[in-house]
């Protein structure tokens, strides 16, 4: 292992670029993010070029040559993206998110301690892989990309992708989707035992979700559904209590964290293909159809139609249930139902809702 040490950096200075670096990081991702639902979208191209850039600047600053090396490899990469010469596929995304996040956490380490340590001959063997990429051997791009990732991180499971890269769907030789189902339901549950509020919230949902979509004729895959339903607020329980507790009104830095949260629920599955419809249900299960939802602010026809279940099931189950806040007031069935329609054509699908209300129906006559 190699050691690179800081010299000769102010405290004060060093904290201000790592707030800095944080942005941009988060700002890679969050652009990361989008290009899922927009691989062509060469201004989203622009943007994460620039933040590299900037990043690879404010190391600069810092005098950390090793990754400034690495992250420059990585800008030239991101030059070939935003030229068209290059095409954004699922696993340069998986490359990009861990490399930034082992440049992240060797700046953070290097604050805390003053040092870091890195395995030199593996950098150097991932920056012979990305010099390899050009504009004249686009037919070699995706191996060289994936063997670049396995050498970042040896550990990594990659599936095959069909020939116009699109993640392969089938399921994995060695795993079910119903172990995979179980699996998501045991590590639901100490999230929901984490907070007096949310027990049995999971189990609900997921019976109105179902339900929901039978009564629309099941147009949603049920085991993406059930999987979304598992994992959509699973980075919930990774907020700290104190704000997932307040009783008054969460300032806007605490809001935004909170909305932090699909992020960190959608990463459970971001190496788990066949999933990778559960993925984006659990992404854009808070997008509005009138467009004013996070994290991207799709609107009604670019969210996917298990998102807006989601997005039903769980506002219906914050209107009938106990929360923390003061102003909260839990509602009679019949009146979150009315309430839910208030919100069709604005915050929810008209066409969910419909199915929404034809389960409802069901239910009340039933119990």
């Amino acid at each position: 292992m190699a050691r690179f040490q800081v010299t000769d950096i102010e405290p004060d200075v060093f904290a201000d670029l790592l707030d800095e670096l944080q942005e941009l990081y988060e700002r890679c991702e969050h652009t990361l993010i989008e290009l899922e639902h927009k691989p062509e979208d060469e201004e989203l191209h622009r943007a994460l070029f620039r933040a590299v850039h900037t990043i690879k600047g404010d190391l600069g600053l810092l005098s950390i040559s090793p990754l400034i090396q690495f992250l420059g490899h990585l800008e030239d990469n991101l030059g070939l993206l935003r030229d068209s010469a290059l095409s954004y596929t699922p696993v340069l995304s998986d490359l990009l998110l861990l490399s930034l996040e082992r440049v992240n956490g060797f700046i953070r380490e290097c604050h805390e301690k003053g040092e870091f340590h890195y395995d030199s001959q593996q950098l150097q063997r991932v920056e012979a892989l990305l010099v390899r990429l050009t504009a004249n051997n686009k037919e070699q791009h995706e191996q060289i990309i994936r063997s670049a990732l396995l050498t970042l991180e040896p550990n990594l499971v990659l599936s095959n992708n069909t020939p116009d890269n699109q993640p392969d769907l089938s399921p994995p030789e060695q795993s079910r989707p119903e172990d995979d189902l179980q699996f998501f339901h045991q590590l639901i549950e100490p999230v929901e035992a984490r907070s007096r509020y949310w027990q049995g919230r999971c189990d609900r949902q997921l019976k109105l979700a179902l339900l929901i979509n039978r009564y629309a004729g099941s147009p949603v895959d049920e085991r993406q559904l059930t999987a979304a339903c598992y994992v959509h607020d699973f980075g919930m329980g990774f907020m700290p209590l104190e704000i997932l507790h307040k009783e008054r009104k969460l300032t806007p830095k605490e809001i935004q964290l909170i909305h932090t949260h699909v992020y960190c629920s959608a990463k459970l599955l971001e190496n788990m293909s066949y999933w990778h419809e559960a993925k984006m249900m659990v992404l854009q299960h808070h997008e509005k159809c009138d467009g004013s939802g996070y994290p991207l602010g799709l609107k009604d026809h670019e969210i996917n139609d298990g998102a807006k279940i989601l997005a039903i099931v769980d506002t219906f189950d914050a209107m009938t249930h106990e929360r923390a806040s003061v102003s909260h007031m839990r509602r009679p069935y019949q009146r979150a139902v009315a309430e839910i329609n208030r919100l069709a054509g604005t915050q929810l699908s008209p066409y969910w809702v419909a199915a929404f209300n034809q389960a409802m129906q069901a239910l009340l006559k039933a119990g």
